[in-house]
């Protein structure tokens, strides 16, 4: 199995990375300067170069802020190239990996969505991710659109490494507590990724390819991640924050970006096809800080 990364500069595609790496799987990775994805000539160039069995694309624009700001951007990087991706896997029998997320839901369901809930996108970043899945459907049968949620890891800029920029600057941090989720730690979208691509790559019939959810374990909101982060970071750094305070939207100094409230997928459908189990946040909470904070130590010597 040979495998091509886009976005390896990426949270997500530093995490492939390593795991490829540890695994000894043949691959290249290739960062958004050394890839336009948007870009149909240079697409044709790296496939035709790299002839790779499978590509896993982990390029995007996956803030919803910026998004929102630039919605040119956010449906280039999440429809418009991974399109592109797609038409050129078609083309040449490669298969596709396509990162999602559920921003693609309004959150107004009761329970966890599944992958057969009918999207509903209450942002930028969500109608472009939505727009992207539709391409790829059309363009690549051989594709796995993994949708995902809440992901944090030590690279980047993601709602872990946010949180520990604030932890050390002040006693009071404000959040806004109006959304409930399943974290999911970088590394282990990646494990998941790569264990879906070794049962593809049996060639089973009926194929493996379509739509699926994972998350990390167990359902929670935000005030329980961000406390969960702050308990485990003391044994890092010096905490400076010692009261959490909540704030309603309407009390935002300028107005968010709406997202779904309820922001929880099920991963069913993945545990019942793969046999893949979702492992708990809380652990990868600590996992993403030890090997943050060894790094940093390991720069300094």
């Amino acid at each position: 199995m040979n495998i091509l990364v886009t976005g390896a500069d990426s949270q997500v595609g530093q995490a492939l990375k390593r795991l490829l790496i540890s695994r000894e799987v043949a691959f290249v990775a290739v960062e958004r300067s050394q890839l336009d994805i948007t870009d149909p000539a240079a697409i044709a160039a790296c496939l035709d170069e790299m002839s790779p069995d499978y590509l896993i694309n982990t390029d995007g624009l996956n803030d919803a802020n910026l998004a929102q700001q630039d919605s040119v951007a956010s449906f280039s990087l999440n429809r418009d190239g991974p399109a592109l991706l797609a038409q050129a896997c078609a083309q040449r029998g490669i298969g596709m990996v396509q990162l999602s997320s559920e921003r693609v839901f309004d959150g107004t369901k009761a329970s966890a969505y599944v992958e057969t809930d009918t999207p509903n996108p209450l942002s930028v970043l969500g109608d472009s991710q939505w727009s992207g899945e539709q391409a790829i459907r059309a363009a690549c049968p051989q594709h796995l659109i993994v949708r995902t949620s809440w992901v944090f890891g030590p690279d980047g800029n993601n709602p872990l490494t946010r949180l520990l920029d604030q932890l050390t600057d002040r006693s009071v941090l404000s959040l806004y507590n109006d959304q409930q989720g399943c974290p999911t730690p970088a590394a282990d979208l990646a494990r998941v990724i790569f264990a879906m691509l070794e049962q593809v790559d049996c060639h089973v019939d009926p194929p493996l390819w379509g739509t699926y959810h994972y998350v990390g374990s167990d359902r929670t909101d935000w005030r329980t991640f961000v406390e969960t982060v702050v308990k485990t970071a003391k044994s890092y750094v010096d905490v400076s924050v010692e009261q959490l305070s909540e704030m309603a939207l309407t009390d935002a100094p300028e107005t968010p970006v709406q997202r779904p409230v309820n922001a929880e997928l099920s991963a069913r459908k993945v545990l019942a096809t793969f046999g893949i189990k979702q492992q708990p946040w809380r652990r990868g909470i600590q996992d993403a800080l030890k090997a943050l904070y060894e790094s940093q130590v390991e720069d300094t010597q």
